[in-house]
């Protein structure tokens, strides 16, 4: 079975031509089909690049577990693309975010760390709690992590956790 098949149409989504509603000197527009993606969201292409980077320069090997905190669609297509490439996956996430985004991606095979809201809210302590969690994660296990963009790979101190 080709597994790759389930992510290969990621970012080959159709470009079409919308029909004018002006004269013949008005501009072509033209819109690329996004929601033609395997989860139906743009953000495959951000998920599969945030995975195929590490990859292509060794941070992150076959098979390795990779951990990651976020509550919604980067979550879902981050899943997709770590099931199809067999990495394990583990989300940071929490109950503020919707019941169907966080079972759609234990559908796809992450498993969910459930930071505790206040009151269902999104703050800036839920998001520091929740980043704070993925990386005392990926300490214990040795998981590759993304979180915060620039902190490619967990370390003592290298964001101020």
């Amino acid at each position: 079975m080709d597994r790759r098949g389930a992510i290969s149409g990621i970012g080959n989504t159709p470009i079409v031509r919308l029909p004018s509603q002006h004269d013949a000197s008005s501009a072509e527009i033209w819109v690329k089909l996004e929601a033609a993606n395997p989860t139906g969201s743009y953000k495959d292409r951000m998920a599969l690049a945030m995975i195929e980077a590490p990859e292509r320069d060794g941070r992150l090997k076959p098979g390795g577990a990779v951990v990651e905190y976020t509550g919604g669609s980067t979550g879902v297509s981050l899943a997709l693309v770590c099931a199809v490439k067999r990495h394990p996956l583990h989300i940071v996430t929490s109950d503020a975010f919707s019941k169907e985004k966080l079972d759609h991606m234990r559908l796809l095979g992450a498993a969910l760390t459930i930071v505790p809201s206040e009151n269902g809210r999104q703050t800036a302590k839920l998001t520091k709690d929740m980043i704070r969690a993925a990386h005392d994660l990926a300490a214990r296990t040795g998981a590759y992590i993304r979180a915060l963009g620039h902190c490619m790979r967990w370390r003592v101190g290298a964001c101020g956790y």
